[in-house]
């Protein structure tokens, strides 16, 4: 039976459009795959400092997110009032 607790109904919950959490998933797939490389070629700390880089960029790519997300909700509210 089909349930809504799949990773990407998770995703559609948050607001993000069906290409949004497709390229999300893409994006935590090749992150993974990567980190794998990484660290089978070049070892646990480069492995690593790729795994804390990728963090990084996901920490300021969702305080951006949010950021935009929050400009266009008063963007609303105030369209609203007029």
């Amino acid at each position: 039976m089909p349930d809504k607790g799949h990773l990407h109904h998770q995703i559609l919950k948050k607001g993000y459009t069906q290409k949004e959490a497709v390229l999300i998933l893409y994006g935590i797939s090749a992150t993974f795959g990567m980190f794998a490389i990484i660290l089978m070629e070049s070892g646990i700390w480069k492995a690593l400092s790729f795994a804390l880089i990728v963090l990084a960029v996901i920490a300021i790519g969702y305080k951006n997110i949010f950021k935009l997300k929050n400009e266009e909700e008063e963007e609303n509210n105030i369209e609203e009032q007029k």
